[in-house]
């Protein structure tokens, strides 16, 4: 892995971070008021994200068609799950009760601000559960074997 690959990642995690910080949306008030309806600016930002997000696929496809031998783009396409209702029931709560998504919560806990720190330690246990719970489904349904001639 060469230094780009390395630093790469850090540098665009830094802007991100930074834009968030920025735009007004580390601070709690506005996520708060957005979320009661009373303020529409993290609405219009997220269509911006969409709308940024979308002229991106497409610039990319268009360079994929100017140039054949280039691998296709494949986004992943799932049907909904139980466990994707789930996961966004407790999205959206934790959410709602924070008013604080993960990506605001890193940039908050970045610039020092106590209440992302509290979020994301809230955030990175409830990753810790989350694999638990996984690990032990997978123990349950994995077939033990015992060996021939024995009870």
């Amino acid at each position: 892995m060469n230094a780009t690959h390395r630093t790469l990642p850090l540098l665009v995690g830094g802007a991100f971070g930074f834009l968030l910080t920025a735009s007004g949306l580390g601070d709690y008030r506005t996520i708060h008021d957005g979320l009661l309806l009373k303020d529409g600016y993290i609405f219009l930002m997220m269509c911006a994200t969409i709308g940024t997000a979308l002229t991106g696929l497409w610039l990319i496809e268009r360079q994929r068609r100017q140039h054949p031998e280039r691998p296709p783009l494949i986004l992943p396409h799932e049907t909904p799950q139980r466990r994707h209702v789930l996961g966004g029931a407790v999205f959206g709560v934790g959410f709602g009760v924070t008013a604080v998504c993960p990506g605001i919560t890193v940039a908050m806990a970045g610039t020092g601000g106590l209440y992302g720190l509290l979020v994301l330690a809230g955030i990175l246990v409830g990753q810790h559960l989350r694999g638990e719970v996984e690990s032990r489904q997978a123990a349950r349904s994995t077939p033990t074997t015992v060996p021939a001639g024995e009870p």
